[in-house]
């Protein structure tokens, strides 16, 4: 290959390689706080991926985020987006979608429909945990 042509080659990768970086750079962090609670799931909560490339591998709770205009509010809390009973707030932990997690939730991710909240109640889990303490 000449020099001229493989250099411009390689360029051409690279470009390629920063522009497909950039755009999951860009969706990361940023996106995820907004979200009242994302650690544990982290980019599961949109992707079907744990290590997504591109937007492409949406989830149904990502594919509603992004026409929700990336916004956590009370419309998306309401939504149930991955179609399991449970709508995504309570899911999250944040019923209202105000942004503030409710304190002693069981979590689960809105974008997989196998991953639920407790069947427990919180008022059975005060019960429960007061049988316990000292």
């Amino acid at each position: 290959m000449r020099p001229k042509l493989k250099r411009n080659v390689i360029i051409v990768l690279f470009l390629a390689a920063v522009i497909s970086a950039a755009g999951t750079l860009k969706s990361n962090e940023s996106y995820m706080r907004s979200l009242p609670v994302y650690r544990r799931y982290k980019c599961l909560l949109c992707h079907k991926s744990s290590a997504p490339v591109s937007g492409q591998d949406l989830n149904g709770f990502g594919s509603d985020f992004k026409k929700n205009g990336y916004a956590w509010d009370g419309t998306l809390a309401s939504k149930d987006s991955d179609g399991d009973g449970y709508p995504n707030g309570d899911e999250l932990g944040d019923g209202n979608g105000d942004g503030i997690p409710d304190v002693g939730f069981e979590y689960s991710n809105p974008g997989d429909r196998m991953n639920v909240p407790n069947s427990i109640d919180r008022g059975t889990w005060g019960i429960l945990k007061s049988l316990f303490e000292e």
